[in-house]
């Protein structure tokens, strides 16, 4: 590991993994803003970032067609890292998981409803699908983003998705008692709409400042749709569903049913444009972020430079490295160097070995 003599101000420096996938052991400091993780092929590089999302959310951005989560052989994952705040003490969090289930610890803990002291922004495989897929995906990365920059909300969103599912439980048993839950469902349902309207007006103008230095994105508009029609009061939305809503048993208006699109003028994107959107809009939820208080949040950069252009990839790490937190990026071994990377922040370098990956 190469070492540079700058130091974060705060941030993971101390990183274990036992037994994740094809990692066998690692353990090592982190003593620069940027850490570069390389290696070939199926080395282990997205598994490295996998291990740092695991110890913040305590789940994996990898779908079953990753395979086991536990080294073939071994009997459970262990992962531990210390992260140091800008203004206080130290945490440590682990990661346990075994036959018996997983266990998600941070020490100190978290008082009811704090907001976490940071967080990961991820840029990883299949990136583009947030701007191509299912609304789903586009609404809990809203919710997601909105709900850190107010914790608060958390219970508000809790308390709708109990009431939805009660009114959608009502629909299935018909004899129209889903009326006994309209009242209050519409009042949460506006009040989910109110938050989600506010955080996206915030979100859409950091969206366009960021977009103004990229060409390709003139024109470019991230439009909320709230999931019933607008100028329409929902009470009348859900009268005139009523017929089709007791037919399938679920409700089919309201927040549920919301989207958060990318609205071009001139048709689709390429791959790799659809990537620099998404990066784009992690960047503008960041600043969004960073205005209500929050810490810099942490970088996860699973091959930023495929799928981009030289010119595009360098335009968008600049603008990473401007939010002011740290980043671990993973880049395909090459003799060309660190590539973008090169640029700007002192950094530190991995390189994944035989010796630290399962047999």
């Amino acid at each position: 590991m190469e070492h540079s003599a700058a130091s974060t101000e705060s941030g993971l420096y101390w990183l274990k993994i036992e037994s994740l996938r094809n990692l066998r052991r690692i353990e090592l400091e982190l003593d620069s803003p940027v850490l570069v993780v390389t290696g070939a092929n199926g080395s282990g590089k997205t598994t490295f970032l996998e291990s740092i999302y695991l110890l913040v959310r305590g789940r994996s951005f990898r779908g079953s067609k990753a395979g086991p989560l536990t080294t073939h052989g071994a009997i459970q994952t262990c992962l531990e890292a210390l992260y140091r705040p800008a203004d206080r003490l130290p945490l440590r969090i682990r990661y346990r998981k075994d036959p018996t289930g997983s266990i998600h610890e941070i020490h100190p803990p978290l008082g009811p409803g704090e907001r976490p002291l940071f967080q990961v922004k991820l840029i990883g495989e299949n990136t583009q699908s947030l701007v191509e897929g299912e609304p789903s995906l586009r609404r809990r990365f809203l919710d997601w983003n909105l709900l850190y920059a107010k914790p608060r909300l958390i219970q508000l969103h809790q308390d709708f998705n109990r009431v939805l599912m009660q009114r959608n439980a009502a629909l299935r048993a018909g004899r129209g008692q889903e009326r006994l839950w309209d009242l209050v469902f519409i009042e949460l349902a506006e009040a989910m709409d109110r938050q989600r309207a506010r955080f996206h007006a915030e979100w859409q103008a950091e969206f366009q400042r960021l977009s103004a230095a990229y060409p390709f994105l003139q024109g470019v508009e991230l439009c909320y749709e709230r999931g019933w029609p607008e100028g329409r009061e929902l009470s009348e939305t859900l009268k005139a569903v009523a017929d089709q809503e007791r037919l399938r048993g679920y409700t089919l208006v309201g927040p549920a049913r919301a989207d958060c699109r990318v609205r071009s003028a001139h048709g689709g994107f390429s791959r790799g444009q659809a990537k620099a959107v998404v990066v784009l809009l992690q960047l503008a939820a960041e600043r969004v972020h960073q205005a209500h208080g929050c810490p810099p949040a942490l970088w996860l950069l699973d091959d930023l430079e495929a799928e981009l252009d030289s010119a595009l990839a360098s335009r968008l790490w600049m603008d990473i490295q401007a939010t002011g937190g740290q980043v671990i990026a993973t880049r395909v071994g090459q003799e060309g160097g660190l590539g973008i990377f090169a640029q700007g922040k002192a950094l530190s370098l991995v390189r994944l070995t035989q010796a630290q990956q399962s047999g």
